[in-house]
């Protein structure tokens, strides 16, 4: 039963836990918040160290509960250069529909098209050319000009090998969080890995990675990871009680063992952000995904060395009334990425960051190349990718595009995977990122070269023009 100590301070519980026991700590705190046996001066957290970063003595994790703020802790107390390259993962929860977003404009394939997608084409005149195969419908303004300028690329026929893929979005949402086609069910997600096993990750970082909101699987098991939605309530307690809390934790942990040393980096952390503006611009649009990429934009601004970021951005299942000749809501809702996508990387160019930024995004899986009865589409295989930064090679459409005429299709529906959803990944995780251990990042894949990505990679055949 919470109590408060004699002298009237909050009293602190704290568990030590390795990441497999964080489902245990989550069930207990759950029955806390619904019992009766809530103070207002109890705070209960966890300080989870992985035996990497506990050995490194340099980073812990600490969760401030009933506030949604997930703290990365650097025990190192030297600042981030700046320079550090970060990548944002977008993922279009919901099965993001490939064949009207990078959309087939000539020849053989843009016929086939037309026939299977009746009512629900997207026209030859509002669409925006990207190359002589393919276009973007005209909603798309923002990311069109993107690529004209050489920062954003695109990928098609994206995903898993056919025999270990699902049209579950339980399934392939897990597999493609975790990184591991055919396992839905992990202990850790790729990004987690990669941020654990990554030698330009240093204890430097006050926000090394972090996600608006609840962080995804992807990453799972990431003892940096940091869940923040607004920063104006950044604290322990954005109530009455907040520098109360502070001033106690910093006077019982005032020691030089560890958890001490922890819990002070976790108050300098909190007092360097709640100091910092990170109020996002006029410029972003007044919608939910431009203002999650804009609070990242400003943490990045900010040199708190980020380098992994995640966004989640749902409303893709659209397996009924979709749209119309290049209307309605399907089209809508790639404008709003657009407009977001847009708005982050002129933020990022004006402030000189846009070359230190990678953005790439993902899908439950694409949807089937014919429109069902209900002016829809449902569950299908492959998808299509965006990769946005200002030091990629833009301007191109990556990969090969096997066809949607009948022979050319997966069980005669659906669009073929040509490129492992693995390849583009490894590609940014290595020769971006500057992490080589790809063996780790995604575990028994064998086929990392590079897909072309950046200017160093050897670039293969572009199977579009």
């Amino acid at each position: 039963t919470p109590t408060t100590r004699s002298n009237g301070l909050p009293m602190c519980l704290f568990l030590t836990l390795p990441p497999s026991q964080t489902r245990i700590f989550t069930s207990a705190y759950e029955a806390w918040l619904s019992s009766s046996f809530q103070h207002p001066n109890l705070c209960i957290g966890r300080i989870m160290i992985t035996r990497r970063k506990f050995l490194q003595g340099s980073t812990a994790f600490f969760t401030l509960a009933g506030t949604g703020i997930t703290l990365g802790i650097s025990n190192n107390r030297g600042l981030p250069s700046g320079d550090e390259k970060a990548l944002i993962h977008l993922f279009f929860r919901g099965g993001m529909d490939a064949m009207n977003f990078l959309v087939p404009r000539t020849g053989v394939n843009r016929a086939e098209y037309e026939s299977k997608r009746p009512n629900i084409k997207i026209p030859i005149n509002l669409m925006l050319n990207l190359n002589n195969s393919f276009g973007l419908p005209d909603t798309c303004s923002e990311l069109h000009t993107l690529y004209q300028a050489g920062k954003m690329a695109m990928i098609h026929a994206v995903g898993m090998p056919a025999d270990l893929g699902s049209r579950s979005h339980f399934e392939s949402q897990a597999m493609y969080d975790y990184g591991t086609p055919g396992n839905s069910s992990n202990i850790d997600g790729w990004l987690a890995r990669h941020v654990n096993s990554s030698p330009a990750i240093n204890g430097t970082a006050v926000i090394p990675s972090m996600s608006p909101g609840n962080p995804p699987v992807s990453q799972q098991g990431d003892a940096n990871v940091l869940s923040i939605d607004d920063p104006s309530n950044f604290h322990p307690n954005p109530g009455r009680y907040a520098e109360e809390h502070l001033q106690t934790l910093s006077q019982i942990h005032s020691g030089s063992g560890f958890l001490d040393e922890a819990m002070q980096a976790t108050i300098d952390n909190i007092n360097i952000i709640t100091d910092l503006d990170l109020t996002i611009p006029d410029t972003y649009p007044n919608e939910a995904l431009a203002k999650d990429l804009g609070l990242i934009a400003q943490v990045i601004k900010s040199n708190l060395g980020l380098q992994v970021a995640t966004v989640d951005f749902g409303g893709w299942d659209t397996h009924e009334n979709s749209g119309n000749l290049g209307t309605g809501s399907y089209v809508a809702r790639l404008g709003t990425v657009s407009t977001a996508i847009g708005a982050f990387f002129d933020d990022l160019t004006a402030a000189g960051k846009d070359k230190n930024v990678v953005l790439t995004t993902q899908t439950d899986f694409g949807r089937r190349v014919r429109e069902n009865g209900n002016r829809g589409t449902d569950h299908g295989t492959a998808q299509a990718m965006m990769v946005v930064g200002g030091s990629i090679n833009g301007g191109q459409v990556l990969g090969t595009f096997p066809g949607i005429a009948d022979a050319d299709l997966f069980l005669n529906t659906d669009l073929k995977m040509t490129t492992d959803f693995r390849q583009p990944l490894s590609d940014v995780v290595r020769n971006f990122l500057g992490n080589p251990n790809i063996d780790t990042v995604f575990p028994g894949y064998t086929g990392s070269h590079s897909i072309g990505l950046f200017p160093t990679d050897d670039i293969f055949t572009n199977g579009f023009d």
